[in-house]
């Protein structure tokens, strides 16, 4: 809205006085009746043309300065910056939640097998209890044995089943005291992992929260994306403008080359750049809005009513 203001502050007046001359030369073309024109009104013609070219001009420059405007407003507006930003949370974001589910699952079977060490080690530590006090029995039967030596058919069989009996006790609480010791090194291991793995879900629900921070940027990147679709539909209107104010410079240029004292000879030596004005005119092709006025819409309804007669006179 404001490029639209100030495109109608600073060209519509300047297009306005195009016209306005526009249809006096029409006017002079007309009350002349194909006929040559007095000095006076020659030299009211020529004063015409040349307002209207310089009208034209300004009106092109001042144009294109707002199209510049627009274009250095819109490049200025990071844009991609946020949108590269944006993708890239987007993205980070989407690792973490993907690698926390990861850590959920890991943290679940580190907790089964943490459990699963704790049974085994439970067992193993009841199974060195019931052979640490089988060994016990077995050697009080033995010294028992000793005790009835004296009797040999009685003390020394006791003595050797015993001792065997222990002898095995011994290998089994050996054997189970490795066990334990390996089962109580892979708990402090599996202790580890798991605070390790309750660490690192911490850790990836702190970055989690980088959620609202994304959410935000998204809001800012919404709020660009509006402001670039506002600009580009400037853009758009001020290039089509534009565009139409400079294809009418032109024939506007080529009437005021004929028109100046050396090679102005008559209407009907240039009516064919004056039908091409009143055609480029009649075609428009830009946006009304950004030239649009109730005073220009007079002049303009006055032209329509206008090039009928002209083409009526100098195109017999």
């Amino acid at each position: 809205m404001e490029h639209e203001k100030d495109f109608r502050h600073k060209v519509l007046p300047h297009y306005l006085n195009v016209i306005t001359s526009v249809v006096s030369l029409a006017d002079i073309a007309i009350c002349a009746c194909g006929q040559d024109l007095s000095d006076t009104e020659e030299a009211r013609w020529r004063d015409e043309v040349k307002l209207a070219y310089m009208e034209i001009q300004e009106a092109v420059n001042d144009g294109k300065k707002i199209q510049d405007d627009v274009d250095s407003e819109t490049e200025d507006i990071p844009l991609k910056k946020i949108q590269d930003e944006v993708d890239s949370m987007r993205k980070n974001l989407q690792d973490v939640e993907m690698d926390l589910i990861l850590q959920e699952l890991k943290k679940e079977k580190l907790r089964d097998q943490l459990q699963n060490c704790q049974a085994k080690l439970l067992h193993s530590t009841e199974t060195l209890n019931r052979t640490n006090a089988l060994k016990a029995e077995r050697e009080t039967c033995r010294n028992v044995g000793f005790g009835l030596i004296l009797i040999p058919f009685i003390g020394i069989p006791m003595v050797l089943s015993t001792s065997k009996e222990v002898k095995r006790c011994e290998d089994l609480i050996q054997k189970e005291s490795n066990t334990k010791q390996e089962l109580e090194k892979e708990w402090d291991q599996e202790e580890v992992n798991l605070k390790v793995c309750y660490e690192k879900i911490k850790e990836l629900k702190q970055k989690r929260v980088e959620g609202e921070r994304l959410r935000g940027k998204e809001r800012e990147l919404l709020t660009l994306e509006g402001e670039v679709a506002v600009l580009s539909e400037a853009q758009r209107k001020v290039g089509d403008s534009l565009s139409y104010l400079t294809k009418l410079e032109g024939p506007l240029k080529l009437l005021h080359r004929q028109c100046t004292e050396d090679t102005f000879y008559g209407i009907k030596g240039v009516k064919g750049f004056l039908q091409n004005i009143f055609t480029c005119i009649q075609q428009g092709g830009f946006d009304t809005e950004w030239l649009s006025d109730c005073r220009l819409d007079r002049k303009l309804s006055e032209l329509e009513e206008k090039i009928p007669k002209f083409h009526s006179i100098y195109n017999k």
